[in-house]
């Protein structure tokens, strides 16, 4: 029966929805939330540090003042896209700007295989050689 609730849940709620099955699960909640937290804090303040280093010509330590101000251009984005159309605009919004990436993996992918043919056809290997 308790899988069977869980199930309807949103995804976003079925997490806690296991945690109230078991003994202490508004302590296991707690917990989730305070990791879930620490999560999105330490992801946002790499992204942040990571962005300052890049506008201010590779800076090991970029100012606090530069990522501040990364910091509050991320957030107005993420709130707006969240506001605009919920989760699934930012994860379309996502797609989209991952979409130049893919193709330069692509590229990457190509020349990689280029390298290794060139590679292999210098030692020999490319191809079996006949025996006599």
């Amino acid at each position: 029966n308790g899988i069977a609730s869980i199930s309807k849940l949103a995804t976003e709620e079925s997490l806690f929805g296991v945690f109230a099955n078991y003994p202490m699960g508004t302590i296991l909640s707690i917990l989730a939330i305070i990791l879930i937290g620490t999560f999105f804090i330490t992801s946002a303040d790499s992204g942040t540090f990571v962005l300052g280093m890049m506008t201010t010509n590779g800076s090991q330590n970029p100012s606090n003042s530069v990522k501040v101000l990364w910091g509050i251009l991320l957030t107005t984005i993420a709130l707006v896209l969240l506001y605009s159309g919920g989760l699934q605009a930012l994860q379309n919004t996502m797609i989209i700007a991952a979409l130049p990436f893919s193709i330069v993996m692509a590229l990457m992918t190509f020349s990689l295989l280029k390298a290794l043919n060139k590679e292999a056809k210098e030692f020999g290997i490319g191809k079996l050689k006949k025996r006599k």
